[in-house]
């Protein structure tokens, strides 16, 4: 992937870089002109993916996510990051790792600024490392989109055949041992149809059969002697219990009754007392006197008036 100018290039980045920014001497001017010059023109592969927002003094920036066969470049990229960090601790760094933007498998992401470009893989071409106010990002430039025709090597151009293989190998491994199981029920199933198997089962059965009848008769007869036989105990009960329990319902019958008597014996006005009559006692010459003029009454003749 990388060419041999990549690779002369990338070795000399490691000296230069440990030649040049770790000298403590040299001033911050000097290291920031090394580490542009020894990104610059570089080349490597990668996805456009996304257009994302950082914040919102910066703005949004371009994702491009590198591919895991750019393992020289990212390195270096790593190793120029760590030096901008110590020239620049408070400026944001426009290279992040791809987990944080969950991105799988591991990786490094770059966010630039690309213009009229759509998203997919990219050859691309670093330009230039700008230095602002606020942030520190990677200018780059698109030198050959991978279109549609190319597609099917993106595996290989992106690092990810062997995770394809490995899923591939994985699916054989689970189709073969679909098909040890299904193998193992055929066997399974030959050897348990047998003719002897067949007897045996149909014995079986029949045996089932019979004992079921049996003990569902048994299990008939012995309820119906059960309820014959609370029947009987009930009818008993009854009968024994039946003065019982009218001598019950008189003695309350009784209890009530005479309490309903007491009641009315003392809400029951009081009789009121006759006044006598009192005898008048006539005198002998009285008497005499009354019995004359009864008797006149008695001769009185209403004839004699006429």
């Amino acid at each position: 992937m990388m060419t041999k100018l990549d690779t002369t290039q990338s070795t000399s980045f490691h000296s230069s870089v440990a030649s040049s920014l770790g000298d403590k001497t040299d001033d911050g001017v000097n290291k920031k002109i090394n580490i542009k010059e020894w990104l610059k023109s570089r080349i490597f592969l990668g996805r456009y993916t996304e257009r994302r927002l950082v914040n919102a003094d910066i703005g949004y920036r371009d994702v491009v996510l590198i591919s895991p066969a750019e393992t020289e470049f990212k390195r270096d990229l790593i190793e120029a990051v760590h030096q901008l960090k110590l020239l620049y601790t408070v400026k944001w760094i426009g290279v992040t790792d791809s987990e944080a933007l969950g991105y799988r498998p591991h990786g490094i992401c770059v966010w630039t600024e690309i213009e009229n470009q759509p998203f997919g893989v990219f050859w691309f071409q670093i330009k230039t490392v700008k230095i602002r106010d606020n942030e520190v990002i990677i200018a780059v430039k698109c030198l050959r989109h991978i279109t549609d025709a190319f597609l099917e090597v993106e595996p290989i151009l992106t690092g990810q055949k062997k995770v394809n293989e490995a899923n591939s190998s994985n699916n054989g491994v689970d189709n073969t041992s679909i098909k040890e199981t299904y193998t193992e029920i055929v066997e399974t199933l030959q050897m348990s149809l047998s003719i002897r198997n067949l007897k045996e089962l149909v014995t079986f059965i029949f045996a089932f059969v019979i004992a079921i009848f049996s003990g569902s008769t048994a299990f008939i007869n012995f309820l119906g002697n059960f309820v014959l036989a609370l029947i009987r105990e009930l009818s008993i009960l009854v009968k024994n219990t039946t003065p019982m329990f009218l001598g019950v319902l008189d003695f309350l019958s009784k209890i009530v009754g005479g309490f309903y008597i007491l009641l009315a014996m003392f809400f029951k006005p009081s009789p009121q007392v006759a006044i006598k009559n009192r005898s008048i006692q006539y005198g002998r010459h009285q008497r005499a006197h009354s019995s004359h003029y009864i008797d006149e009454q008695n001769e009185y003749d209403p004839r004699n008036f006429d």
